[in-house]
């Protein structure tokens, strides 16, 4: 809430939160599978519950963190818990590994550009997994959203500017004691990692491997 409020009272120049959609929350499940193939379709796939029963798919492709990753979302599945691994093996054809499942809880400031009507997203995350809640992993994450701007889009000008409001977020949150370090960390490897440092906690199966 300081954060939202420091936007507020235009303590990030030239930007402010976005007009009636300035702040919200979120709190859902992540059933995260590793994709280990084939090569061009490696990086997760997460299934997530919707409020009517059923599950959106979101699908991340990457081969290491990094500042951009491509992303979409799927809603037209027929798909339960338990068949969570078998939809990606036989329907998407993926060599897949099931990864602990996770609950997050996000609090979202939209950031909005004043000058480009570009609108950032500022998260602030905590993902514990389910069967070890003390297993944590805390971020603050600076996300490209959307633009309502009637000016031609501009890639590099955008990049500038997120640049700056990245600035601006890191130095907030340092000078209070609330970082440690700006990386590209994601959610799956921090999943490898904790199955890597507690073995007891991978869920994969013979098929999974397969």
């Amino acid at each position: 809430m300081e954060l939202l409020k420091a936007l507020r009272a235009g303590e990030l120049p030239g930007c402010r939160p976005e007009y009636r959609e300035e702040f919200q929350i979120h709190a859902i499940e992540n059933h995260m599978f590793d994709v280990l193939g084939p090569r061009e379709e490696i990086g997760y796939a997460s299934f997530i519950p919707r409020a009517d029963g059923g599950f959106v798919l979101k699908r991340k492709w990457f081969e290491r963190d990094a500042f951009a990753r491509r992303e979409e979302l799927f809603t037209d599945m027929d798909v339960t818990p338990a068949t969570f691994g078998e939809y990606l093996r036989s329907e998407l054809k993926l060599h897949v590994r099931a990864l602990p499942p996770f609950r997050r809880v996000r609090y979202d400031i939209q950031c909005e550009s004043m000058r480009t009507g570009h609108v950032y997203g500022i998260f602030l995350d905590r993902c514990s997994l389910l069967a070890a809640p003390k297993i944590v992993l805390s971020q603050c994450e600076l996300e490209y959203r959307r633009s309502r701007s009637l000016l031609d889009s501009d890639a590099a000008g955008m990049l500038t500017e997120m640049a700056r409001i990245d600035t601006w977020l890191l130095s907030y949150l340092s000078a209070r004691g609330l970082t440690k370090e700006r990386t590209f960390y994601s959610k799956r490897t921090f999943l490898r990692d904790a199955v890597t440092a507690a073995p007891q906690l991978g869920c994969p199966t013979a098929a999974e491997e397969v």
